[in-house]
């Protein structure tokens, strides 16, 4: 996707979710189209620190988080259901190993961690850790 400078109005900004950085990464092809709000900001933007199994699906129960977002990523033009439904699927780099913070996780998710992403970081197979707040 080519570069492309925007003037707006501002808005939320994304916080980086890795205490020290990530330590290795990789990337997954992420299904658009399973992506919600929570994820995906208004300007179109993967938000950091969306946690994703090793097939690029968002985690679910009894699966590893393989690896979470780094930064935004410009995957779509808005984030609403129709829009990233008619997206095709796209590889995204995540990180793979190191510390996250949940509570930059959250605040960039605007929604609290699922059971099963919470347990997806303890699971064998991440090697990624959560931090308790």
């Amino acid at each position: 996707m080519p570069i492309k400078i925007a003037t707006t109005a501002g808005g939320l900004a994304h916080a980086p979710v890795f205490v020290g950085g990530a330590l290795a990464t990789d990337v997954v092809k992420v299904d658009i189209s399973d992506l919600s709000t929570y994820e995906v900001d208004l300007d179109g933007y993967l938000k950091p620190g969306v946690p994703f199994a090793k097939d690029g699906n968002l985690v679910g129960n009894g699966v590893p988080v393989y690896g979470v977002t780094i930064e935004p990523i410009k995957i779509t033009t808005t984030n609403t259901d129709a829009v990233l439904d008619a997206e095709t699927d796209c590889m995204v780099a995540v990180g793979t190993h190191g510390i996250v913070n949940r509570d930059i996780i959250e605040d960039n998710l605007g929604r609290a961690l699922t059971a099963d992403e919470i347990a997806g970081f303890a699971l064998a197979g991440s090697n990624l850790h959560l931090t308790r707040t």
